[in-house]
Order: C-alpha cells, then structure tokens, then sequence
C-alpha cells in the first residue's frame, strides 16, 4: 500500500442511504528525490514542472466524516497503482510498437509500387496508429471499469 498525504478540496454528500459520502482530494505535487539543488542531482522536476503544475485530485469515500480543509492520510492498493502504470505506460508502449511494426509490414504490400514507399514510412504511420489508439483506450479506461478505491486512512489535522 502506497501512502500519501492529501487535504480535502470538497465534500459531496451521501445520495441515498446506505451510500457513503465521498470528498475530493487534492494531493500536492512533490519536487522529486530533493536534490535538484546540490551537486549529483539531476534536475528532472525542473523539466517536469510546466507539465504537472496543476495540483492532482481524487475522489475517495468518506468513512470519517470529514470536512473541507481536513488533511489525511490516503492509502492506495498497490494493485491499484500497478493497473495504473499499466493502462498509462505498458499498453501505449506496447500499441506503439506494434503498430509500428504491423506499418512496416502492410505499408509496401498495400501502398502501390509508383509511389515507391519503403517500410520505414509505414513503420512512421503505424507507430503513429498505435499512439492515437492508446490516446482511446486510456481515455475509455479512465471512464470505463473502475481501478479501485483510494482508502481514508485517518484524519491528520483540521
């Protein structure tokens, strides 16, 4: 189980009985290992700052009745995190190679002999198809099956 701090942005109340209420939570961004600054450290989040400057959030239920402004302590399965990395990193990888391979074969056989393409080209386009069809299936994986749900693990202050 991964653990994280997390202070709560929103509540959202129960919608029916039985139902748990549920908060959104806003995690802050960390700065890395923190040796960007002192000699041997690589400076990587200074690169990755304007890509993640917004603060992430997450919706996890309320078992402790908490209210906004709260700082928790969220656990999240680590099985959870590995169906994460794997819909957001080995899948588009592995679309990407594959269709880069599917276009070096199909290019020369489809694309007529004039336009004297080579495998190259059709490598190009195909790793191309294999992006943007992992740009929809991770679109459709975040709207589809649920991954799990993030647990409250105890309220750290108010």
């Amino acid at each position: 189980m991964a653990e994280r701090e997390a202070h709560v942005i929103e509540t959202v109340p129960a919608s029916q009985t039985g139902v748990p209420a549920y908060v959104r939570l806003e995690f802050e961004i960390s700065g890395g290992c923190g040796r960007c600054h002192e000699a041997g450290g690589c400076g990587g989040v200074s690169l990755a700052q304007p890509l993640c400057a917004k603060p992430k959030t997450l919706i996890a239920p309320d078992t402790i009745g908490l209210q906004v402004g709260d700082r928790v302590l969220v656990s999240i399965p680590d099985a959870m995190l590995a169906q994460g990395i794997t819909r957001a990193y080995l899948l588009p990888l592995l679309l990407f190679f594959a269709g880069s391979g599917l276009g070096a074969m199909l290019l020369p056989i489809v694309a007529p002999m004039q336009w004297q393409l080579t495998p190259d080209v059709g490598a190009i386009a195909g790793a191309g198809f294999g992006l943007i069809a992992a740009w929809f299936q991770l679109q459709r994986s975040q709207r589809g099956q649920p991954m799990g749900a993030p647990r409250i693990v105890e309220r750290l202050y108010s």
